[in-house]
């Protein structure tokens, strides 16, 4: 089984036990997840209008904070490989009554969507989860219009001492539990297709918000020496 098999396959699974995904997060973000995801949706800079992109939406628990900065004149998309978690978040879009929210099922590496399209690409704790991190960002970058943004709350092993003697337990579970791939370096990729990006780190350093901007008139996406 491929790792983006494996990875929808797990997702579906989570998809239909929510209580036990949410405790999932708890735990991961030491019981700050909002406050997290807030400094994240803010990181963005969103205006009523925008149109914003959401990488790995999952169940859509970022969709209430996207749709409020955009507005009504604005646009949010979701997309996620796991037809649990997209029929979950658009569930959730009818419930709330969304008319400018789409929820798509796709994978994050060859969207298909035309270049220059968005304002704002959004992701968080799906980046890691995927297979192919490096081409997702890649892909971001595309499809974001020149002086685009990209946000990114995601996770990594713990950076500080006495936090990093807890990896050894820490990092088969989360593989096993969320598809982790703990070898790849977001924080790198970004720096490589972003042409300015910040990062902030919290929890031990395992938990970062990154944020990166899109100044480049070729719109071509070059690897940094």
């Amino acid at each position: 089984m491929t790792a983006r098999h494996r990875g929808q396959r797990l997702y579906d699974w989570w998809s239909r036990h929510d209580r036990a995904f949410g405790l999932l997060y708890e735990l991961a973000f030491l019981g700050g997840e909002q406050s997290f995801r807030d400094q994240s949706v803010e990181a963005l800079a969103l205006d009523a209008g925008d149109n914003v992109l959401e990488l790995g939406c999952g169940p859509g628990n970022s969709f209430a904070a996207l749709h409020e900065r955009v507005g009504e004149t604005g646009h949010v998309v979701g997309v996620d490989y796991s037809a649990g978690m997209v029929g979950r978040a658009r569930r959730r879009v009818r419930q709330e009554g969304w008319k400018n929210v789409d929820v798509i099922r796709g994978d994050a590496t060859t969207l298909g969507i035309e270049p220059d399209s968005f304002d704002a690409v959004y992701a968080a704790m799906s980046l890691t989860a995927m297979p192919d991190p490096d081409a997702a960002i890649r892909e971001a970058f595309t499809v974001l219009q020149n002086g685009g943004r990209i946000a990114v709350l995601d996770a990594q092993p713990f950076q500080e001492f006495p936090w990093t003697v807890l990896n050894s337990l820490i990092v088969p579970i989360s593989k096993w539990t969320t598809n982790w791939n703990v070898d790849t370096d977001v924080q790198r990729a970004l720096r490589e297709t972003f042409d300015s990006v910040s990062i902030s780190a919290s929890n031990g350093g395992t938990v970062f918000i990154a944020r990166g901007l899109k100044q480049r008139d070729d719109r071509t996406p070059t690897k940094r020496e």
